[in-house]
């Protein structure tokens, strides 16, 4: 006996019809739009299983609606630069609407692959390790204060290091009494501790 397939939300049957896979529940077309679909930030109109949709920082719009704030173009493939919760194109992009690298002082015009942290932009060849100055680029990193580290110059400047060999710990130590010796402490990073 063939299990149903049932839409999550009505339960109409879903065998030959059109249905979308959502959170681990299946959906007819219309539940979709009616209870899962994103709410385009533009039309306020739900982006339906059929339609292209937009996504940038936590906000959602139809390829028709993600248009330029001040001459109205499309920009659903093309570059564009935000500011102030608004899109522009590069034609209506100025200089001063244009965001200011924090390593530079230039602005990021669209285009320009750049790295945010905490609402502060960098170019990305401008987003340096505070200690020997590499480029980080969109990799890994370390934050501390106002400084920012690449993994070697944080684990060589900020991890705890072995008192004995000097070398560095993977993880902060586990502390217990050995069996052998009561009273006598020993460090180790090894998992199955006794």
């Amino acid at each position: 006996m063939a299990e149903k397939f049932n839409c999550h939300y009505c339960r109409d049957a879903l065998q030959g019809k059109k249905y979308v896979q959502k959170d681990g529940h299946h959906c007819c077309l219309k539940c979709f739009d009616k209870f899962c679909a994103n709410t385009c930030v533009e039309c306020r109109k739900p982006i339906g299983a059929d339609a292209k949709e937009v996504h940038y920082k936590n906000r959602y719009w139809h390829d028709t609606c993600f248009r330029c704030a001040k001459c109205l173009r499309s920009l659903a493939n093309e570059t564009f630069v935000a500011k102030d919760n608004k899109i522009l194109c590069n034609k209506c992009t100025t200089r001063e609407d244009s965001p200011k690298c924090k390593g530079c002082f230039k602005p990021i015009v669209a285009g320009d692959q750049n790295v945010e942290y905490k609402g502060t932009v960098w170019h990305k060849e401008c987003f340096t390790c505070s200690n020997c100055k590499q480029v980080i680029g969109t990799g890994s990193f370390f934050p501390k204060g106002e400084d920012f580290y690449c993994v070697t110059c944080h684990e060589t400047k900020f991890a705890k290091h072995c008192v004995k060999c000097n070398k560095g710990l993977v993880k902060a130590p586990v502390w217990w009494p050995m069996k052998d010796n009561p009273g006598t402490t020993t460090a180790s990073t090894a998992k199955n501790a006794p």
